[in-house]
């Protein structure tokens, strides 16, 4: 008896169905021969012609093409929801019979998953613990059927797991677990009402906890089934369209299908193969769910922000990076420099992990899953939009002589439009010649500062010290991908120097040094259930969003790098880190420096000086890390309590105290974010950070004359200055509405 195939390759087959009448086909290919499939199944056997990125359909005597073309595009042009309405008046059932393989065989749905079944079936909901195929509808990517003389061909291309052989059981391969087994508690099938009762975020909770399990390692997977004319002439067509629509309704709820995707692909980032990574393996998967892709390969640094500062938004539903961190850092400084830059940053971005760090990915997606191209492909179909916040920079100009490239502006010879149309009208005026500079530099003169500073911006993490030396400092170990963190973090360990900094921050009303506070807000964030997950924002109201036409590098609440910290120039008034929350640390033990400050404060206290003003950091510290984002690293959740728009920058020092024995995360500490509670780290959340080194870029006792990472780019080791973008939230995509981060308990013990 013949049984049922698996296709486990990402790429588009077409299928001549006159051939295969009641068959389902599927067909293996070795892991070596996966590139050269799919690039097959994008061009037309013998002709070379490109397969357009929708579903193609077998041709029918029976159906003009012209019949064909009408109805798809009639179908397309309905939202999921008109498609919805008009399901459910037409009464579709929710499970069509189908041949198989020649056998008969039922695909069905429900609120939640799609399903196959053996034998012909009538009630869903009495079938759908039998299926021998059952994913949730998130994983369905499109539906389509195509009628011929004596029935029609049911199309379904979707996402699926590995499967699991069940030895001489005839119930296939398809299935995720054996039937002696129980499903896992996520895959247990819940009436409409308990589903329905499951807020936004348990909904979100329950889709991770079926794709990091029994729906993890995700492929492509084309179904084909064959739909017999029924012998009392019901409308096969109308009936098992409408059962297409409905499943598309229920696949795409509250998402726009048929995205409008700009794919911008960095091909030595990393290990140096996102091109091959993305035509092999992510490009099937984005066309087989319909999207229309729009794909530039970079070829020089900057190339991803001059792209970002001439792109028609408007032309595009988000921005697919094929990366690491550094592409994505790019776009977003080419949107914030826009002048219409509010509304250039409503354009969602999502990665497609091509990189060493990946970041960005792993936030979104999961450690587990955060170099899962599958997913991250289908975070592009699926995901929606979630609110950022967006860090500004500030460096004085002065670290910026003619030669160094300026963050957030394209390099010298690589100006895009703007910079070239710049550079014809300064020669035309003859403004070269009157510069006193001749003809030097043609990019200095046009991009010289007209401020005292320089002013970019950071998504990820700001760093000087340990991390900084571990991140900058082992470039030259890129090819090993994420590992050579690890090695750079041990080797800064062992030379065990000081980061000789002044680090002066402004609590403000946001701020706090207590964990345990931070902890709560994030729980009452994930808790949150009152309004769709796309629309919750952390703790802090949202900012009044600056007009669409505003300039982005206007708005410093707290002033910029340049300026004095205090009304007289005296230095701020130190400030004490122990955190009320947990007395386990390093602060608990009495210090002469800390002593000193709590006498000066007098009975104010550091905190309220703090919330309304600058304030001092008195401990030696070897490192200092901020971000935005929780995980910096696969293996390193550096801020487990960072949350999207909460309007604050989160802190991580570590003291120089305590020797090198103290630096050294404890057994998985790094992992699971406990890290903060080590005894020589300290976590603040703050409004604004200024962190000034005492020593000059290029002095011998700093590694590499002096290290500071702003989203893994290095910038001039100079003084920086950190705050809130005001009026600028950026968009990525997700799939959970949130951070897929876990709550991080404080250790048992000390």
């Amino acid at each position: 008896m013949p049984t049922l195939g698996v296709l486990y390759v990402l790429q588009s087959i077409e299928l001549n169905a006159m051939q295969m009448a009641g068959a389902v086909m599927f067909r293996m290919l070795p892991r070596g021969n996966e590139e050269q499939a799919a690039h097959q199944g994008r061009d037309r056997a013998g002709t070379g012609q490109r397969q357009p990125s929708r579903p193609s359909s077998p041709d029918h005597s029976s159906l003009s093409a012209s019949k064909r073309h009408s109805r798809n595009l009639k179908s397309r042009s309905r939202s999921p929801y008109q498609m919805a309405a008009e399901v459910t008046r037409g009464g579709a059932s929710a499970v069509v019979d189908v041949s198989i393989d020649g056998k008969p065989a039922s695909m069905g749905y429900d609120h939640e998953f799609l399903f196959v079944v053996r034998g012909h079936h009538k009630q869903a909901d009495a079938i759908a613990t039998k299926a021998y195929v059952r994913v949730p509808l998130t994983l369905v990517l499109n539906a389509s059927f195509v009628l011929d003389s004596d029935g029609g061909s049911l199309l379904v291309r979707l996402l699926s797991p590995p499967v699991q052989a069940n030895g001489s059981e005839i119930s296939g391969p398809f299935s995720f677990f054996k039937k002696e087994k129980s499903p896992p508690k996520c895959m247990e099938p819940l009436s409409q009402q308990a589903y329905d009762a499951l807020t936004p975020t348990q909904q979100s909770e329950r889709l991770h906890e079926q794709l990091e399990g029994p729906c993890s390692g995700l492929r492509l997977v084309k179904i084909e089934a064959r739909v017999v004319a029924a012998k009392d002439g019901a409308d096969v067509e109308a009936k098992t369209q409408r059962w297409v629509d409905l499943v598309m309704s229920r696949a795409y709820r509250h998402v726009k299908p048929y995205k409008r995707v700009k794919v911008l692909i960095n091909p030595a980032g990393g290990p140096g193969k996102g091109r091959q990574l993305f035509e092999s393996r992510a490009r099937p998967i984005l066309e087989a769910a319909g999207c229309k892709l729009d794909v530039t390969i970079t070829t020089h640094r900057m190339h991803g922000l001059e792209i970002a500062r001439d792109l028609k938004v408007q032309d595009y539903d988000a921005v697919g990076i094929v990366s690491g961190d550094g592409l994505l850092h790019e776009m977003l400084n080419g949107f914030a420099t826009r002048p219409d830059a509010s509304q250039a940053l409503t354009l969602p971005l999502a990665p497609i992990p091509a990189g060493s760090g990946n970041a960005m990915s792993i936030n979104l997606l999961g450690a587990q899953q955060g170099f899962s191209l599958a997913l991250a492909c289908l975070n592009i179909i699926k995901g929606r939009p979630m609110k950022l916040d967006l860090l500004s920079i500030t460096q004085p100009a002065s670290a910026f002589p003619p030669g160094v490239p300026v963050p957030g502006r394209p390099l010298t010879g690589s100006l895009g439009k703007r910079g070239a149309r710049a550079k014809r009208e300064a020669t035309l005026n003859g403004s070269l010649s009157q510069s006193g500079r001749g003809s030097k530099d043609v990019a200095a003169l046009i991009d010289a500062p007209s401020k005292p500073f320089v002013q970019y911006y950071s998504f990820l993490s700001q760093a000087i010290g340990i991390l900084a030396d571990l991140d900058l400092g082992t470039e030259h170990l890129r090819a090993l991908g994420d590992t050579r963190f690890a090695i750079g973090y041990a080797t800064s360990v062992i030379r065990n120097a000081k980061c000789e900094v002044d680090v002066d921050i402004k609590l403000g009303t946001r701020g706090t040094k207590n964990r345990a506070e931070m902890r709560q807000r994030v729980v009452d964030f994930y808790q949150a259930s009152s309004s769709p997950v796309i629309d919750q924002n952390g703790t802090a109201e949202p900012e009044s969003q600056a007009s669409a036409s505003a300039s982005a590098s206007q708005g410093l609440v707290h002033g910029d790098v340049t300026e004095p910290l205090t009304s007289d120039s005296n230095p701020p008034p130190p400030f004490d880190m122990s955190d009320p929350s947990w007395p386990h640390s390093l602060l608990s033990q009495p210090s002469s420096a800390r002593q000193i400050g709590t006498a000066l404060e007098g009975s104010h206290g550091d905190e309220e000086s703090s919330r309304s003003g600058w304030v001092r950091i008195q401990e030696p510290i070897a490192s200092l890390y901020g971000g935005k984002l929780p995980y910096v690293s696969r293996d390193m959740m550096q801020f487990p309590f960072a949350l999207p728009n909460d309007g604050t920058i989160d802190v991580a020092m570590i003291l120089h105290a305590g020797g090198r024995v103290a630096k050294v995360p404890e057994n998985g500490y790094a992992e699971n974010g406990q890290i903060v509670y080590q005894k020589a780290m300290t976590y603040l959340k703050v409004e604004a950070i200024r962190v000034t080194p005492k020593r000059k870029e290029g002095d011998k006792k700093l590694k590499m004359g002096g290290l500071i990472s702003i989203d893994g780019e290095k910038v001039p080791y100079a003084p920086f200055q950190v705050e809130i973008a005001q009026g600028l939230q950026y968009s990525a995509l997700s799939l959970y509405g949130r951070f897929c981060v876990p709550v991080v308990e404080p250790p048992a013990t000390a």
